[in-house]
């Protein structure tokens, strides 16, 4: 019988993850199976040579799991509908030994298979070379699945798959046999192995026979076509930056060399998977280093001197998104069109839609009232009463990380008030000139985000301004000794304070 505390837990998991799905959120429920049998509710975002990025239904929180951490089955259905492997006619895949190393203060990996595991060295057999790796500069060593040619000989690939089929007298396994020899490019074994079938004549399935002795002529015909082939499946199946760029290179060198080959179709459907995978593992790439990189081009650009507020509107309704276009040039070694292309793309992938939050703090009033609260709920209940009621605080979680910034920023107005320094009315200028930097770049990242038209607003909200609590006047004692109320010198009579999310 299981604790009634591990059953308790399980029925909260799998409750909170029902309600997520009723209440239509937008992540889908799928289940990921670790490597211990337990199951995971989550969305699966993204996916790529080193495993899975999801996000549990549970609490939202993000696990970053490798491929090894998951079970057999559940890593090969993800890698399949990722493209990170091929299908049935095109590889063999194999479980096999990763290890990672350190060698004169580098890392290293060998993937392989580890022949003697209780030895000091460790040997770990790779295509008929043994490595041996001390003991004392090992780092890690988990399973990975890997195609079959990356780890065995043509000769150890035939001895294991002959021990596994133990075809006999059977034409049935001869062709089973044979065709695992194909995906191998251990032609000549496979032309053994379909001769048998052919004189056994036993075979259940014999239009198959037929097509796989047609197969191994082609192939055999078409063995460096193959090899390339095999190369460009290679650079898919491990999903990084530079297996990709490397991968572009054999297909543009596949179509020069072999223009006639008789591999069109084959060679077709690689190119077209390798393209959806190499799109995928980009657009989410790019979004995640263009959303990053606000900040950064942000925070340079608001250095330069003469950098006022006129001039940050103008950078972030023209110039901002060429500058961050130019950084991922750099970094993603990619063309600016097709970088601006994956952006505009992004919300074809989970990952694209991912949100950041963006929050223009004290310099809010900037906007003026009717921007400050576009479409917000508080802007909703003005429109339905035609009156303005005082709304409670806000709770927006990313208001609250400002709440140190607000409070340091009203004492400096405060004490500018008492210095004398601020008797004439604020203006938009002099409030940037007067703001501290960090208060400048959390403003241009927010005007970016929501004027560039390069990216959407998925949720807007208003806190309270923490000087007036969204009454727009503060109490005052006039010359008169009488109390007044006087514009709030914070938000500048606007009374709120405005954040969003947005991709």
């Amino acid at each position: 019988m299981r604790p009634l505390g591990d059953l308790m837990q399980r029925f909260l998991t799998f409750f909170l993850a029902t309600v997520v799905y009723l209440a239509g959120a937008p992540l889908t429920a799928q289940s990921v199976q670790l490597a211990d049998g337990r199951m995971l509710l989550a969305s699966v975002e993204e996916a790529n040579g080193e495993g899975l990025r999801v996000r549990r239904l549970d609490n939202g929180g993000v696990l970053e799991l490798r491929w090894d951490h998951l079970s057999t089955a559940s890593a090969t259905k993800w890698k399949r509908k990722f493209d990170l492997m091929g299908e049935s006619q095109d590889e063999i895949l194999v479980r096999a030994d990763e290890v990672i190393y350190i060698h004169n203060g580098t890392r290293q990996s060998i993937i392989g298979r580890i022949t003697d595991a209780t030895g000091d060295p460790l040997i770990v057999q790779v295509k008929g070379v043994p490595y041996r790796v001390p003991r004392g500069n090992l780092q890690r060593v988990h399973k990975v699945e890997v195609p079959a040619t990356q780890v065995y000989t043509k000769d150890e690939f035939y001895a294991v798959y002959l021990g596994q089929h133990a075809p006999g007298d059977n034409a049935n396994k001869h062709m089973l046999l044979a065709e695992d020899l194909i995906k191998f490019r251990a032609y000549d074994r496979a032309s053994e192995h379909l001769d048998k079938a052919l004189e056994f004549d036993n075979a259940g399935d014999k239009a198959k026979l037929a097509t796989l002795i047609d197969r191994l002529k082609r192939f055999k015909a078409a063995a460096k076509e193959l090899g390339v082939l095999e190369q460009i499946q290679v650079a898919r199946s491990r999903g990084t930056q530079k297996q990709f760029i490397k991968g572009v290179e054999l297909v543009a060198q596949f179509e020069v060399d072999f223009p006639n080959t008789k591999l069109k179709t084959e060679f077709e459907r690689e190119k077209a998977r390798f393209e959806q995978a190499r799109t995928r593992f980009f657009t989410q790439r790019v979004a995640d280093l263009w959303r990053r990189n606000i900040r950064s081009v942000a925070e340079k650009q608001v250095g330069v001197d003469g950098f006022n507020l006129q001039a940050a509107r103008g950078f972030a309704e023209n110039g901002m998104s060429e500058a961050i276009v130019a950084k991922l040039e750099k970094t993603l070694l990619l063309e600016s069109v097709e970088i601006e292309e994956m952006w505009a793309n992004r919300a074809n992938y989970s990952a694209g839609k991912r949100t950041e939050n963006f929050n223009y703090g004290i310099g809010s009033w900037v906007l003026g009232d009717k921007e400050i609260l576009k479409d917000t709920a508080v802007q909703k209940s003005l429109d339905k009463q035609g009156t303005q009621k005082k709304q409670p605080a806000g709770k927006d979680r990313d208001i609250e990380r400002f709440a140190k910034l607000l409070r340091q920023a009203m004492e400096r107005r405060r004490s500018a008030t008492e210095a004398g320094t601020e008797k004439k009315a604020q203006t938009d200028e002099g409030w940037w000139l007067d703001a501290s930097k960090q208060e400048r770049v959390g403003w241009l990242r927010a005007y970016y985000a929501e004027y560039s038209g390069q990216m959407v607003v998925k949720y807007a909200s208003v806190q309270q301004c923490i000087s007036c609590y969204g009454e727009g006047t503060t109490p005052e004692v006039g010359g008169d000794g009488k109390p007044v109320r006087s514009k709030c010198f914070l938000c500048q009579g606007t009374k709120w304070l405005r954040s969003f999310k947005a991709y």
